[in-house]
């Protein structure tokens, strides 16, 4: 089953100019580009090809490689979200400690500077730099890291 899936795919990249060198390893396409900015345009095709011809509940997920790229064939609720409508900022799912506020927001969301009459005008870069650092460090301490 899995390697007639293959051999459609292969052949579908196949007829694909823009591909120079196609392979699959442990059910990943490994693909070299004749122009690496194309890309964008073989992950849609292929992911096309893929949702029409074999499965129409599945999506791909396409990562950079040095010089090749990696397509892996996933279920639709694992592919990331490059093909949808919806605005994605890359956030999501990240822990809200891990949002950068700025290095003065959550200070300032405390009162915290006033509180020990700090002006952070009046702060150099360098200091500026480690009390973000601290902040970084005692959320993630916060987390158990």
């Amino acid at each position: 089953m899995f390697k007639q899936v293959e051999k459609q795919i292969l052949d579908f990249v196949d007829t694909l100019p823009e591909v120079k060198r196609r392979e699959v390893v442990h059910g990943t396409l490994y693909v070299t580009l004749e122009d690496p900015k194309d890309c964008d345009v073989i992950h849609y095709t292929i992911r096309d090809f893929y949702r029409k011809k074999i499965n129409p509940e599945g999506g791909v997920n396409m990562y950079a490689l040095s010089e090749e790229f990696a397509f892996d064939f996933v279920p639709e609720d694992r592919e990331a979200p490059v093909f949808n409508d919806e605005v994605y900022s890359g956030k999501e799912d990240m822990m809200p400690s891990d949002i950068d506020k700025g290095v003065w927001s959550e200070f300032a969301e405390e009162g915290l500077a006033g509180d020990f009459g700090l002006n952070p005008d009046n702060f150099t870069d360098e200091q500026l730099s480690d009390i973000d650092i601290q902040m970084q460090l005692e959320a993630e301490s916060k987390r158990g890291k």
